[in-house]
């Protein structure tokens, strides 16, 4: 999952390693986002309206015609004005599952998953096996944490069309939330074969790696990764937790480095060596965080005092 993407954390230590995946927002936030959406289309269709009263827009067009200009707008990258002639084109006739599924899709990319999976249930019901639309409504379950029923979506994507590589991609993910890392790596070198320059992928597989204690394969696969995509700091990170957990520090903190600026690695250098009961280098890594930044360096202040506390 992932080929763009907010993430999602999982905790490794106090640092943070991330599966790549669709953003997850809290269903109050999305609640409210989609109630500012709504509010701006509204403003924006009530200003064609008066428009079109007015004389300044041509007659009133067919629901294929609002379509097409719909698909127009999104061509040119201008997603709300699509929408609006989605929206057009489905007053017009609601029962046109192909502008339902692209309404579904605007609506993923806002990350406003419960509405895009009601679009995605009108596609299925016209349409039982279309299988994008089980794509998408597994993208709009998991976005809402509804990992159950966005495993069951994203299985019959692939029962439909074995090549979904982000449903495969997604399952890998469920199955890694899970602790069934086996499956989750079946899934990933799944999209893999269908995908092989996705850096997401081979980081997702080196997080599989490392939660089964298998450091030497995580590494392989983080340092892919960064073979596809070399300036990803976030693959740096779990790169570096991965050397750190292999006791080769150095290369750890040289990857830290790059995911980030120098006190920044030393910090997260500290808080491995606090994670693994090693408070007397922990607070070396600390000091020498807070020596090279400028000012107050808090969160290295802190941990420093916990260390501290700890070698007691």
């Amino acid at each position: 999952m992932r080929s763009k993407a907010p993430i999602i954390v999982l905790s490794a230590l106090t640092l943070g390693m991330v599966l790549w995946a669709s953003g997850c927002a809290g269903r109050s936030s999305q609640q409210d986002a989609f109630k500012e959406y709504r509010e701006r289309l509204e403003r924006q269709q009530a200003a064609f309206t008066s428009e079109e009263a007015a004389g300044q827009k041509g007659p009133e067009l067919t629901a294929d015609g609002y379509e097409v200009l719909g698909d127009s707008y999104l061509r040119q990258g201008s997603m709300d004005m699509a929408f609006i002639q989605y929206n057009k084109a489905l007053r017009l006739d609601p029962n046109q599952p192909r502008v339902h599924y692209k309404r579904g899709r605007l609506l993923l990319e806002k990350e406003l998953y419960a509405d895009a999976k009601r679009e995605f249930q009108e596609v299925l019901k016209a349409e039982p096996n279309h299988t994008l639309a089980f794509e998408g409504m597994g993208r709009a379950c998991f976005g809402m944490q509804e990992f159950s029923e966005a495993e069951r979506s994203f299985l019959l994507a692939i029962k439909y069309d074995s090549g979904q590589w982000q449903a495969h991609h997604f399952l890998g993910i469920i199955s890694d939330r899970r602790g069934e890392f086996d499956v989750a790596l079946l899934h990933y070198n799944a999209a893999i074969a269908l995908r092989p320059k996705n850096g997401a992928l081979y980081n997702n597989v080196g997080m599989s790696f490392y939660m089964k204690g298998h450091y030497e394969k995580a590494v392989s696969f983080f340092s892919e990764a960064l073979r596809i995509e070399p300036s990803n700091e976030r693959v740096y990170n779990n790169l570096a937790l991965a050397l750190c957990k292999l006791g080769r520090y150095q290369e750890g903190l040289e990857a830290f480095k790059r995911g980030g600026d120098e006190a920044g690695a030393y910090n997260n250098l500290g808080c491995v060596y606090m994670a693994e009961g090693k408070p007397k280098e922990a607070i070396e890594a600390f000091e020498k965080a807070i020596e090279i930044k400028t000012g107050f360096y808090v969160v290295a202040h802190e941990n420093l005092k916990r260390a501290k506390a700890s070698a007691q």
